[in-house]
């Protein structure tokens, strides 16, 4: 009876650790206004209070017609920000706080 009752907790432990994780956004890189948009390259130019420009090249997935000058964002960063002037960086994820103007 004791070794049953393991044997299923062990089973109850696996299922809940082999179970879909939520992923954790954690604190953004970039927060700012979209100054300028690069159709071609489909990236926007992100100005950001702290630290400058940035341009900011969307993910393969993402629609550039979804951004608009003035609009803010914040954006989460793929690896880091590329320190040439103005600085540029790949988006893992860009979430619009204010809507089209």
């Amino acid at each position: 009876m004791k070794k049953g009752f393991i044997i299923l907790l062990l089973i109850c432990f696996a299922l809940v650790g082999c179970g879909k994780k939520e992923e954790v956004k954690g604190a953004f890189d970039l927060k700012g206004n979209v100054v300028e948009i690069n159709n071609k390259e489909n990236s926007i130019l992100v100005e950001d209070k702290d630290k400058g420009l940035t341009w900011v090249i969307l993910h393969e997935n993402g629609n550039i017609e979804n951004y608009q000058e003035g609009q803010e964002v914040v954006v989460w960063v793929d690896g880091g920000i590329d320190t040439s002037s103005p600085s540029s960086a790949k988006a893992l994820n860009i979430e619009i706080t204010s809507p089209k103007q």
